[in-house]
């Protein structure tokens, strides 16, 4: 895992990062984390977006949300996904098979439209301003 130091960051780009990660009510190392992995999403995204590459951030994030049919255990799994949990975490945790899980992240990953967890993990930031999954209730 990598290291950043923000010391090392010009003054002003880390008074804009200390700025968002207010405004995003998290610490500025979690606010580089959410950046990073929305810049790692970008890689694994489907070359076209339902909403087209034009569309204002803030519609293709409702689009996707409304889009995603992403069941409540689904959502759930995602959250453990962004966190950066194993199958096996989340199984243990939720009382599941690993393999129950697996199933679950597929259809979490094929209904996103993502290839790999990070994609996952930038959504759900996108989606949850970057708080742990939420259990249905």
């Amino acid at each position: 895992m990598a290291a950043i130091t923000v010391r090392s960051l010009d003054e002003d780009v880390r008074r804009r990062l200390k700025v968002r990660a207010a405004r995003n009510n998290r610490s500025m190392e979690a606010e580089v984390r959410a950046i990073l992995a929305a810049a790692a999403a970008e890689e694994d995204r489907p070359e076209q977006a339902a909403t087209g590459p034009e569309a204002p951030a803030q519609g293709r994030i409702t689009l996707v949300l409304q889009a995603s049919g992403l069941t409540p255990r689904e959502r759930v799994v995602a959250g453990y996904i962004a966190q950066g949990w194993t199958n096996r975490q989340i199984a243990v945790h939720l009382y599941l098979s690993e393999r129950t899980v697996e199933s679950h992240v597929g259809s979490v990953l094929r209904k996103l439209g993502y290839r790999s967890r990070a994609g996952v993990a930038a959504w759900h930031a996108a989606m949850s301003g970057g708080l742990g999954p939420q259990e249905p209730g």
